[in-house]
């Protein structure tokens, strides 16, 4: 029962902001097996820190979402 709490909630909670930006970063990455979303850039854009965007974006791929993204700084 908590697992699918937990599951509901979680999405809830990621930054929404550096997932926006990091899409459009994911959209535009040149076509390849592993599309490069760059932190430094993200952070750049959205005002948090590198961390902070790794994380989400960490958090979103253990959720099905930036499937085969590569991060670099």
């Amino acid at each position: 029962m908590f697992n699918l709490v937990e599951a509901t909630v979680t999405p809830l909670v990621l930054n929404h902001q550096v997932l926006e930006v990091a899409y459009e970063l994911y959209l535009q990455a040149a076509e390849s097996s592993h599309p490069v979303i760059n932190l430094r850039e993200l952070s750049r854009k959205t005002g948090k820190s590198a961390l902070t965007c790794r994380n989400a974006i960490v958090e979103a791929n253990q959720l099905g979402r930036f499937p085969n993204c590569t991060l670099e700084s």
